[in-house]
C-alpha cells in the first residue's frame, strides 16, 4: 500500500489501480484507474501543483515560490534513436521520473550546469 498525506492511498489492482480516500467521517471512497489514468492523473497533478505555486508569488516578483524534490541519483543516457538525453532522477525512496530532452536543450544545460557548479555560492542567500 502506498500512503500519501490526507488519508488517500494508491494501490495495485490485478492489471490496474485503486485510488482510495478515507473522510473524516471513517468511509472510504475507492475509484479504479488504468495504467493510462495514472499518468494523465500524474500530469494533472503537476499542473495543479505549478497553479498553487502561481498563485503564492510574491507581489514584487523578485522571489519565485519552488517545489524541490530531493535528489538521490541522476543519470543520463542517449535515447535509443538518437534525438534526445534521457536524464532521469531518482528521489531519495526510489521513485524515478524521466524527461527526453533535445539535443540542443541538453547542451545548453551542460553548459549552465558546469557555469553554475564552478561559480561561487552567494555569499547572502539563506535557505527558507
Amino acid at each position: 500500500m502506498s500512503e500519501a498525506p490526507f488519508g488517500l492511498s494508491l494501490d495495485p489492482d490485478g492489471e490496474g489501480f485503486v485510488l482510495s480516500r478515507t473522510g473524516d467521517d471513517g468511509v472510504t471512497a475507492r475509484i479504479p484507474l488504468t495504467a493510462a489514468d495514472i499518468l494523465s492523473l500524474t500530469r494533472s497533478a503537476l499542473a495543479l501543483r505549478e497553479q498553487s505555486l502561481a498563485a503564492r508569488q510574491a507581489a514584487s516578483g523578485d522571489v519565485e515560490a519552488v517545489l524541490a524534490s530531493p535528489v538521490r541519483e541522476a543519470t543520463l543516457a542517449r535515447e535509443m534513436l538518437g534525438g534526445h538525453v534521457l536524464l532521469t532522477l531518482t528521489s531519495p525512496e526510489g521513485d524515478r521520473a524521466s524527461f527526453a530532452l533535445p539535443l540542443a536543450l541538453a547542451a545548453e544545460l551542460s553548459a549552465q550546469l558546469t557555469e553554475l557548479v564552478e561559480a561561487p555560492p552567494p555569499a547572502s542567500i539563506s535557505r527558507q
